[in-house]
């Protein structure tokens, strides 16, 4: 049981650093900004809070994230995170499963600000198992997930963002499983002149190992509290099935809950 337990909390961590993202990026206004704006702010970093709701255990962690812009259409993201399986029980706390995305978006503008995620548009996430498998913060092998994507505004506010990716593991993972995980997502969001943005990302996911399926789903709000700071607070529902495992889930959601605070700089 407590393995299981630790391979459904790295397996979440993994889901939440790969799987989901804040709003994309509508355009400031509808005029773009030129390219010495856009690139005047390369560097943001996020600090967030993130617990994770389970019917089988609950875990409270943190990520620390580093964005770098490249150009206005490109860019590098590095996350790590910090995890907590037993919620400060078990002794079992430190850092987890590095990830490193690189995202190139040539429809739209890429800036520093917080409402860009993590991965966007088309790309490649690399995670590394940095992370201590025993403690059950590892998924104790190395993970690629290429993903194709773009970003349309619909309007200087409006946008929606449809990807395709995949997730492959190159060894078994800490649970003796394959990772073999094809998705589907089109995020809808809003960017208004005040600072404020929400987004709605839904998500289906096919595990090729089982023939099973998820569909799950992510809600964010944000506010710009100053010119270079901002806060958001996601809440996701990821369905609950066992990757790569023919073993059943027990059926409906957890729950996904981060607050961030962001720095553009």
């Amino acid at each position: 049981m407590k393995s299981q337990l630790s391979v459904r909390i790295a397996q979440l961590a993994c889901i939440a650093t790969f799987f989901f993202a804040a709003a994309s990026r509508a355009a400031d206004e509808v005029e773009q900004p030129d390219e010495a704006e856009v690139l005047e702010s390369r560097h943001r970093i996020d600090i967030g809070a993130l617990f994770f709701d389970s019917v089988s255990a609950d875990s409270l962690n943190g990520t620390i994230g580093y964005t770098y812009n490249l150009t206005s259409k490109s860019n590098v993201n590095v996350t790590v995170p910090y995890l907590d399986p037993d919620t400060g029980m078990g002794g079992n706390s430190g850092l987890g499963d590095v990830v490193i995305a690189y995202s190139y978006a040539p429809t739209t503008t890429m800036t520093a600000h917080p409402w860009v995620p993590r991965t966007v548009g088309t790309g490649i996430a690399v995670l590394a198992p940095t992370g201590d498998a025993k403690k059950g913060r590892s998924l104790d092998t190395w993970v690629i997930s290429p993903y194709l994507g773009l970003v349309v505004p619909l309007s200087g506010r409006f946008f929606f963002a449809p990807q395709l990716g995949y997730m492959h593991s190159l060894d078994k993972t800490v649970g003796d499983t394959d990772l073999r995980l094809a998705f589907a997502e089109i995020g809808f969001g809003f960017v208004a002149i005040n600072g404020f943005w929400t987004s709605y990302f839904p998500r289906i996911t096919r595990d090729l190992e089982t023939d099973d399926w998820a569909v799950d789903h992510r809600f964010a709000v944000g506010k710009m509290l100053t010119e270079k700071v901002g806060v958001s607070f996601d809440y996701s529902l990821v369905e609950r099935f066992n990757f790569g495992s023919d073993l059943p889930a027990e059926s409906g959601h957890d729950e996904l809950m981060e607050l961030t605070v962001h720095f553009a700089f």
